[in-house]
């Protein structure tokens, strides 16, 4: 069944204010921690990419939120300012979560790379809801820049259960592409080994508010990182094409 435009808005408010997505983007998290009540503008959110290639129509935005009552976020009596309900809960997503390989590769000449992963990650996204309650799904790129997506993703189920049934699937396909599956702890695990002999080397920088040292680890702290308060950008819109935000 397609969704509507509506069910779509709040899906994506949704995962924006999740223990899967909020406490790792280091916007939003900024924002929410700039204001003593925890509010964001809905503006703001509007702004974002994925968003936009909803609908662009402000009202409209407003409007689902105000109609759908969603047990993560509320928004403002004015419909203008929106926050999470709750304290954020540190999840253990790799148990939960899955590692594809065999994703098709976004054309090189497109024009809108990032509008063509986010469709393709809405792609990966319905293909595994048919199979279980996704949660997010994070593609994967090269280290090398410009990073480029290379055609593997990580989808996190909502428990280890269901994660651990989909790995054992085998005849998963995507617009024609057999898809490769394996449990992300048993990926851990082979990639240690191939790696095992090498140099370490750390290379993930994401921000994660649980980190004891980060400056970011209470909404009850100021941002002590020269936020500013007119950018647009979001680490949000940075989901889809991160390898790794919860690891460490």
């Amino acid at each position: 069944m397609v969704a509507t435009e509506a069910e779509k808005i709040c899906k994506q408010v949704n995962f924006y204010f999740s223990d899967s997505n909020l406490p790792y983007d280091k916007f939003l998290w900024t924002l929410r921690a700039n204001t003593p009540e925890g509010w964001i503008p809905i503006e703001t959110i509007a702004s974002f990419k994925k968003m936009k290639m909803i609908t662009e129509d402000f009202d409209a935005i407003v409007k689902a939120l105000k109609e759908n009552e969603s047990e993560i976020y509320e928004i403002d009596d004015e419909g203008k300012n929106i926050r999470r309900k709750s304290e954020v809960v540190q999840q253990s997503h790799v148990e939960r979560s899955i590692y594809v390989k065999g994703i098709p590769l976004i054309d090189a000449d497109a024009k809108d790379q990032i509008a063509e992963l986010f469709k393709l990650q809405d792609k990966v996204d319905d293909l595994f809801s048919e199979k279980g309650t996704v949660l997010c799904v994070r593609m994967k790129k090269n280290d090398e820049k410009p990073k480029k997506f290379k055609g593997s993703c990580y989808v996190e189920f909502s428990t280890p259960e269901e994660a651990k049934k989909v790995a054992e699937l085998t005849d998963v396909e995507l617009d024609g592409n057999k898809l490769e599956i394996l449990y992300k702890p048993k990926y851990h695990e082979l990639k240690a080994e191939q790696y095992k002999d090498s140099p370490v080397h750390r290379h993930n920088k994401s921000f994660n508010a649980f980190k004891p040292n980060s400056h970011f680890a209470s909404n009850k702290r100021k941002s002590q990182a020269g936020f500013d308060k007119n950018s647009k950008k979001t680490k949000t819109e940075e989901a889809v094409v991160e390898e790794e935000k919860k690891e460490e």
